[in-house]
């Protein structure tokens, strides 16, 4: 009798760790199974490009960043964080995760462990800064020689101009360069034309708010990119003096209440945004832009100024901080052409193409840190007659 009742109770416990097995194993290999393998991914959450596949090598960096392409690709990621920041807020009132977190006097910054690695100077990658100041002597030279002027700008981090708000907890490695510094001084050895304005912008912090409190924590705001274009645009003007100066004038400003987009929180903050003060009546080349060659999931953008008082094109090769930027360009230049870094190798066929007057290429700051990596090839472009 005894038998006979424990052996449903038997059959009723192995059903049970056959189950539990089976909620273990499809938590562990589903997620990897329907990895998002996207050539290009932009997270909304975490304002940034997820990790590019780094190509098939055998090299220890490159087995680094294959963890980091599946770790961006996970399928529910955002949706896993989405609901461990909203359960921890609701649960202890605190907003402290992996991807942000509180700094002083409730400034807040990008977490990831590269991101404050980055701060402390202890992942500057010397080998990437020289692939890439390779591959941007190279496109210097080859666009000087058509008379294209050309001109680098880094979109820096807000710990770069608003580190004193950084924790104290985090100290800096002094005996260590960090990624803007090193790389300043890689190109100008190379001559080539850049704007890396850490000082430049941390003076101008000092009486305006360039970089926001809290919403968008990763980016310069309206008007940091208004100073930063200036500061760029002092360059190309040297060799294009009919190009008319980029003023602060020539925009109204005014102040938005914004909440951080990734998660419903009370946070607020008061943004910058400038419009550009004067009518405009834009264009676009869509049929002949649209020939051109773009990385999967991204495309150029074309816009025609008729009322431009100069002949003047740019191509913008853009990295996050310039994307929609087009405002502080279009009501100046004949035409302005954007298309993301991903297409760095496709620069000669735009050049052939649309022939620019004018070449900028912007990387923002983290992704030395991030999915520049991918970019293998940055040392391998060359170009042809």
């Amino acid at each position: 009798m005894n038998q006979n009742q424990t052996s449903p109770q038997k059959r009723i416990k192995w059903c049970l760790d056959v189950a539990f097995v089976l909620v273990f194993l499809c938590m562990i290999f589903v997620p990897f199974l329907k990895l998002d393998t996207a050539e290009t991914i932009d997270s909304t959450l975490e304002n940034r490009s997820m990790t590019k596949w780094p190509g098939l090598d055998l090299k220890g960096e490159h087995n680094e960043w294959y963890g980091h392409y599946v770790e961006d690709r996970v399928a529910f990621r955002e949706k896993a964080i989405r609901f461990y920041i909203k359960g921890t807020y609701a649960l202890f009132h605190e907003f402290s995760e992996d991807l942000h977190m509180y700094g002083k006097d409730g400034w807040i910054f990008p977490a990831d462990d590269a991101y404050v690695k980055a701060y402390q100077h202890l992942n500057t990658d010397e080998a990437l800064l020289d692939n890439l100041t390779t591959y941007l002597s190279r496109t210097n030279d080859y666009l000087n020689s058509r008379g294209i002027t050309f001109v680098f700008t880094m979109g820096l981090d807000k710990k770069a101009v608003y580190g004193q708000y950084f924790p104290d907890s985090i100290h800096v490695d002094e005996t260590k360069k960090g990624i803007p510094e090193m790389l300043s001084e890689k190109l100008t050895q190379a001559g080539v034309p850049y704007v890396i304005p850490v000082k430049e912008f941390q003076k101008k912090a000092k009486t305006e708010q360039i970089y926001n409190k809290s919403y968008d924590c990763a980016h310069w705001n309206d008007l940091g990119a208004l100073y930063g274009m200036q500061l760029v645009d002092d360059v190309i003007r040297k060799d294009h003096p009919e190009l008319p100066a980029l003023l602060k004038e020539d925009f109204t400003i005014t102040y938005e209440s914004k909440g951080i987009e990734f998660i419903e929180l009370p946070i607020k903050d008061s943004v910058p945004v400038c419009e550009v003060n004067r009518e405009q009546h834009l264009g676009a080349r869509t049929k002949k832009v649209g020939r051109l060659t773009t990385v999967p999931g991204t495309s150029m953008q074309d816009y025609i100024n008729p009322d431009a008082v100069c002949k003047t094109k740019i191509l913008v090769i853009h990295d996050s901080f310039l994307e929609e930027r087009y405002k502080f360009l279009t009501y100046r230049y004949k035409e302005v052409f954007m298309v993301p870094r991903q297409n760095y190798t496709h620069l000669q066929e735009y050049v052939e193409a649309l022939k620019p007057d004018v070449v900028l290429f912007e990387c923002a700051q983290r992704a030395f840190v991030d999915d520049l990596y991918a970019y293998t090839e940055l040392a391998d472009v060359t170009y042809g007659e």
